[in-house]
């Protein structure tokens, strides 16, 4: 692999590369493909509405819960039923009680119940004084109908790195990924097989209707997005107002452009390392810029980054008992990324580390253990984003019992039904190597993130929504995307802007994941549309409130 020079201008140059260069990306919807058509016969529209019987979720809880019972099946509406568990934060102030304000937190496979109970601390108050803030658990995610793959054989091996990259660690991976597979195939609960977005859609206009809203206002982030678009080009008629916030582009996510599909895996095609690499090298430039008073290894920090690179392509590193991997290493950053405020501690991971490695420089740091690993995490999880659209890595968790072992990973649940992938699991080494040439070290991540949906057993393809997504929605649409993300970069917000008709784009100029709760600019452009439906101004971009190396 050609690795990008060690000067910090070269790579922010070639960080300037035009993003049609990117797999996946979509041009300017034509007015052929832009469509206000009514809502498909697949929609669900004729199914039950289910009744809410709320109480409060515990003793003294201040908040409620319910569940719903939808369709398992929207092709048989009146068949068997699954349960949706639902939570909901009533408007304080109910004198003035504008309506339900959804919310979802991505994923796939994040508990929007969870995101419900403190979704009101993330915005201005007036939003949790007007809304009834809702959260429905997903199918396959919630404790009523979890996703569940059962097996009695052990997996023979587990992935022990972040991504792998020896053909020791791509083989423990595929066979792992093979017997969740397997797994799914033989012995799955019924819900592992009516896991798409548009399913979770359907579920979300038919508690619509039992909450007796005519229209819907929601917030989604991350993977919320895909469920959002899909939600809007299913139903657009239905939209009082929706933030859209760190955005998948859902051609790319479904069946890629010119039927990149069958050729290249999902995860590849969104361009998600490409904005982490990106995100990286413009860290770098800013750390440059700041100095060393601010930032430990200014004036050449990405010499620094390429230096511990170099020397992890060779094989791990051992220092005091602690092995370090090039994976370790790239999957770290990759978490520091999510946040802007975190990053500073990512310069300092790297300074420690490049003096252990090179013994060059005096110590800066307080001695003493250092996990980066551990400080990512909990500023991530903090953001409540969870899977690899969100904080941590996506994978299968697994609790042995009765029979060994019961598996559940609503990330390939519902990623690997929505999307088009290729077969061939050997397609996936490949595909890393390709992501890396235009995404270095975050490509071959993000792009092994799907290995999982070679051949995914268990997906219902025509209960799915591949589009169109360029649609006329009954109400513009706030389209919000970071410069710098490291997981859903700022051209798929860019391709959700040219699809929904009338929708407008607000940009954050900074780092991290989402752009929710990041300041006054974009706290208030949230309150304004919730709760009035007024836009921002066309071009406006905002600065975040948090400095990424304070002086």
């Amino acid at each position: 692999m050609r690795t990008p020079s060690r000067g910090t201008t070269a790579l922010v140059a070639v960080a300037a590369l035009s993003l049609s260069l990117l797999p996946g990306l979509t041009g300017p919807a034509s007015a052929r493909e832009r469509s206000a058509a009514p809502v498909p016969a697949s929609a669900g529209v004729d199914a039950p509405v289910p009744t809410l019987d709320w109480a409060p979720c515990y003793s003294d809880a201040p908040f409620d819960c319910t569940t719903a019972t939808v369709p398992l099946d929207y092709d048989d509406p009146t068949g068997a039923t699954t349960e949706l568990d639902l939570l909901r934060v009533s408007a304080s102030d109910p004198g003035n009680r504008i309506g339900t304000l959804f919310v979802n937190p991505g994923g796939p496979g994040g508990a929007s119940r969870d995101f419900a109970t403190y979704f009101g601390e993330l915005v201005p108050d007036v939003v949790s004084q007007r809304f009834d803030i809702v959260g429905i658990d997903p199918r396959g995610v919630g404790p009523s109908a979890p996703m569940r793959c059962r097996t009695d054989t052990r997996p023979g091996s587990y992935p022990k790195a972040y991504f792998p990259r020896t053909e020791g660690e791509v083989k423990a991976q595929l066979t792992y990924d093979r017997w969740v597979r397997r797994a799914c195939r033989t012995d799955p609960s019924p819900i592992v097989g009516h896991m798409t977005t548009a399913d979770t859609a359907r579920d979300m206009d038919l508690v619509r209707q039992a909450l007796g809203e005519s229209q819907i206002s929601y917030y989604g982030v991350s993977y919320g997005t895909q469920l959002g678009t899909t939600y809007a080009a299913m139903f657009p008629g239905n939209i009082r107002a929706m933030i859209l916030d760190g955005v998948l582009d859902p051609v790319a996510w479904t069946t890629g452009a010119d039927g990149t599909g069958t050729t290249h895996p999902f995860s590849e095609r969104l361009g998600s390392g490409y904005g982490a690499w990106q995100g990286l090298v413009n860290a770098f430039a800013e750390c440059d810029r700041v100095g060393r008073a601010r930032c430990p290894i200014a004036g050449d920090a990405s010499g620094v980054w390429y230096d511990i690179i170099k020397r992890l392509r060779r094989g791990p590193f051992k220092h005091a008992g602690i092995t370090t991997t090039y994976s370790d290493v790239v999957g770290s950053a990759l978490g520091y990324l999510y946040d802007q405020g975190s990053i500073r501690y990512l310069m300092r991971y790297l300074e420690r580390l490049h003096r252990q490695m090179f013994g060059d420089g005096s110590p800066r740091l307080v001695p003493g253990a250092f996990d980066p690993r551990a400080v990512a995490r909990r500023v991530t999880d903090d953001r409540g984003l969870p899977g690899p659209y969100g904080a941590g890595d996506g994978r299968a968790t697994m609790t042995s019992g009765s029979g060994w072992g019961r598996i559940s990973d609503p990330f390939a649940g519902v990623a690997c039904a929505d999307s088009d992938n290729p077969v061939d699991e050997r397609t996936w080494v490949d595909a890393a190597r390709r992501a890396d040439r235009y995404s270095p070290w975050f490509g071959a991540a993000w792009t092994w993130a799907s290995g999982v949906c070679a051949g995914w057993p268990a997906s219902t393809k025509e209960d799915r929504f591949t589009g169109p997504f360029a649609v006329t929605t009954s109400a513009p649409v706030l389209v919000v995307g970071n410069t710098f993300d490291p997981a859903t970069p700022l051209h798929g917000a860019r391709a959700v802007n040219r699809m929904l008709d009338g929708s407008r784009l607000l940009v954050l100029d900074g780092w991290g994941h989402g752009a929710i709760d990041t300041g006054p600019c974009i706290n208030q452009a949230y309150a304004a549309y919730l709760v009035d439906g007024t836009l921002p101004l066309a071009g406006t971009v905002c600065k975040p409130r948090q400095q990424m190396f304070p002086q």
